[in-house]
């Protein structure tokens, strides 16, 4: 999995969790700049604060899997996870405080039962946390309170926005047929010949072409078997019978939604209800048996109608973030922001248990088709964690 990817799925992380350190303690100046927003000053705690937690987050869920140097490993991209989770940290920083500033345009403001949840949540994450893990993080009561308060104005924000969209959704554009298929592998000699060796037929080539070659001859057979009824020629032969649904727009190569090759949406376009395709499918992925289940499913359109509607909504959100953006002023002071470092590594708590507590500040973290996410901040406890160096 990608950093930016990892780093998008942490910045929708559920709950304030407890932690505990050992080390030497916070480097940052949390009274220092770390941007400044049409004029407006952010500080470093926040930044900071924000940017440690998420910090433990990875910790929490990918050491065990990219190990120890997983901060300064490089991601193939020329950047680290260091560099990752802080550049997403920020982003989504500014993101919270231009929803902030333009809160009154939507009439949002925070209840005073929100603002109490807040304050209680802040209070009982310090009382939660050793002093070494606050001091470490730069927690305090009020940089606690910011955090979720940003959270919730955010949150807020993004379903005002949403408001906005067309709902007006026709049944041509959600109309949705749908095929069941069996897939085949298949592999090509080609595909792992060099071009030093191109024109050499090697006794693997031969055997690998030989695979492939029965490999279309397994599905032929499948689709012999498969006449009378693929569901039970698949269960006697162990073959697993998959479907797919897709709507006129999926036809074309620019607009396929699915994840199935074109060329096989193409085939199954061709065919009538409860119709198996006379011959196997070949595409790039592989051999296709196709059979169309429906030509019109109403479940599969519902569906379809409910993900063009959050498509709307997450485009809907992501224009207005970009125009805020576009029409406002953003400098990170980096002399400051490139002192935020995770050079020790969270631990989880091997002997306490996840609990958590809606506490009225918690907001569904939600993809907006860029690659980023809202934060959902609440104040429930989570597994506490040790830290070593």
């Amino acid at each position: 999995m990608k950093f930016k990817k990892i780093t998008a799925m942490l910045l929708s992380a559920a709950l304030l969790a407890s932690f505990t350190v050992t080390g030497c303690g916070n480097k940052v100046n949390t009274d220092a700049v770390a941007a400044k927003l049409d004029g407006k000053e952010i500080g470093m705690g926040v930044a900071n604060f924000m940017a440690q937690y998420q910090a433990a987050q990875t910790d929490l869920y990918f050491l065990s899997y990219y190990g120890e140097d997983m901060w300064t490993s490089d991601s193939g991209d020329g950047t680290t996870m260091t560099d990752s989770v802080k550049n997403s940290v920020m982003e989504n920083i500014r993101e919270c405080y231009l929803m902030d500033a333009h809160a009154a345009d939507y009439g949002v403001e925070l209840t005073e039962e929100e603002k109490a949840a807040i304050t209680e949540a802040a209070a009982k994450f310090l009382a939660d946390n050793s002093p070494e893990a606050l001091n470490k993080m730069g927690a305090t009561q009020e940089i606690v309170e910011e955090m979720l308060r940003l959270n919730k104005i955010q949150a807020k924000m993004r379903a005002a926005i949403y408001e906005e969209i067309d709902t007006n959704v026709s049944d041509e554009e959600c109309a949705q047929k749908t095929f069941s298929y069996v897939r085949f592998d298949k592999t090509s000699a080609a595909d792992t010949t060099t071009d030093d060796a191109a024109d050499d037929t090697t006794a693997a080539d031969a055997e690998e072409e030989e695979s492939q070659t029965d490999n279309k001859a397994k599905a032929e057979q499948f689709l012999a078997d498969a006449k009378d009824d693929m569901e039970e020629a698949a269960s006697a032969e162990e073959y697993t019978v998959l479907k797919c649904s897709y709507g006129a727009a999926d036809l074309n190569e620019d607009e396929n939604s699915t994840s199935m090759d074109v060329e096989v949406l193409k085939a199954a376009d061709k065919l009538k209800n409860k119709e198996l395709a006379d011959t196997v499918v070949e595409a790039d992925s592989g051999y296709y048996v196709i059979r169309m289940d429906s030509t019109d499913d109403k479940d599969a359109a519902k569906t379809k109608k409910e993900s063009i509607l959050t498509q709307r909504k997450n485009d809907k959100y992501s224009e207005t973030v970009e125009s805020y953006k576009k029409d406002s002023e953003w400098k990170i002071n980096e002399s400051e922001w490139k002192k935020v470092q995770f050079d020790e590594l969270y631990k989880a708590k091997a002997d306490e248990t996840e609990t958590s507590a809606d506490d009225g500040t918690a907001a569904t973290g939600t993809d907006d088709g860029t690659g980023t996410t809202s934060t959902d901040d609440g104040a429930g406890t989570q597994t506490g964690t040790d830290k070593s160096e």
